[in-house]
């Protein structure tokens, strides 16, 4: 048996073995293609109104002195989001535990809240299977073995794309479609090979980083093997020197970074000399527009550390997550991969149905 023959079947058999689950990864992820705009404008009508007209928000003093009120495991962090009613988010690590009203201060109900319900257990089913948003250890296992079999797929269907002869005709019959097919089979196959091409190099980047979220040991080995190595930001001390007002520190952060889009800052009950802000240039998916600021409490003085400055184990750690939706490279990258997930239920329909109609034929 040559070895395209052998491919051939360990094609078909994963295919078929995996087909099921590759499908509702690939459906969900198209559902979860613009996830991220969809929320931020469900989001907006849900913002509170001024007062009255020319209203201040709160300055953020002011808000970091609410944020002290909450009980927090770490240091509550104040996040700012660009745009006049935009709510102020409270949080304690990773977890949100509060938004407030930027105008008065006072607890509203999250934005966009059944929106982001939604997208939840959506989320939750692309990668665990699971339809009540829970995590499962079960199906996290299964889609991960699922998306290293889709990897192998890709592979080998890039060798089995190639023509048997290797001329100019042949290399064009598969990479253009053409409207007329003798047979379903027929078309079928033309799909199959002519959009397995052209969305294999983006295929095969979801399903590499897809296996970071199913399984510990890619990141265990990217831990071990990639530098660490960077310059690191000073860390705040304790201070009896007077220090500036946050509401003066933001201006200057806003001045050196005026297009952005939202602002992050751990709050201390006690005076610091370096005040870390966290400044996101981007759509919150693009780790290269991040920027993490240090300003010098006493006199205003800043000192940035820009992605390209991190190491190499944080940048790879900041592209694979989002290199996953698209998000890496704008709206552009968010379409492409749903366009990928898209074709990618349609490769799955159209190798299943192959496969059924010889399994058919060989039964004749």
């Amino acid at each position: 048996m040559n070895i395209r023959k052998t491919l051939f079947w360990v094609h078909l058999i994963f295919g078929c073995g995996a087909a099921l689950f590759i499908f509702l990864m690939s459906l969900t992820g198209v559902v979860l293609t613009y996830e991220r705009q969809i929320i931020n404008a469900a989001a907006q009508s849900d913002y509170p109104l001024p007062p009255e007209v020319n209203a201040q928000r709160l300055s953020l003093d002011e808000l970091a002195i609410i944020a002290l009120d909450y009980p927090t495991k770490k240091a509550p962090k104040v996040v700012l989001t660009q745009g006049q009613n935009a709510p102020v988010m409270i949080k304690d690590g990773r977890k949100t535990i509060a938004h407030l009203n930027p105008f008065s201060g006072a607890e509203i109900a999250p934005p966009a809240a059944g929106v982001k319900s939604f997208f939840a257990k959506v989320r939750a089913f692309h990668r665990w299977l699971t339809l009540d948003g829970k995590f499962s250890q079960t199906g996290r296992w299964i889609n991960g073995v699922a998306n290293v079999m889709f990897i192998l797929l890709i592979i080998s269907g890039i060798y089995l794309w190639l023509p048997k002869r290797l001329n100019l005709r042949a290399f064009r019959k598969r990479l253009t479609l053409t409207t007329k097919h003798p047979s379903v089979q027929s078309r079928n196959d033309q799909w199959h090979h002519v959009f397995g091409f052209y969305m294999a190099p983006i295929l095969l980047v979801l399903a590499v980083t897809a296996i970071f979220f199913s399984f510990k040991w890619p990141g265990q080995a990217l831990e071990q093997y990639v530098s660490k190595d960077m310059i690191a930001l000073p860390k705040p001390m304790d201070t009896a020197a007077r220090v500036l007002p946050l509401a003066s520190q933001l201006k200057r952060v806003e001045q050196q970074f005026p297009q952005w889009r939202t602002l992050s800052l751990p709050i201390s009950a006690v005076a610091k000399d370096m005040q870390v802000f966290e400044v996101d240039n981007g759509n919150g998916g693009e780790p290269q527009k991040r920027v993490s600021v240090v300003v010098n409490t006493v006199n205003g003085e800043l000192m940035l550390q820009r992605f390209e400055q991190q190491s190499n184990y944080r940048k790879a750690r900041g592209y694979i997550r989002f290199l996953h939706t698209g998000e890496a490279f704008g709206i552009i990258g968010q379409t492409l991969a749903g366009l990928a997930s898209l074709f990618a239920c349609l490769l799955v329909y159209t190798g299943v149905m192959l496969s059924w109609r010889r399994w058919q034929n060989s039964r004749r």
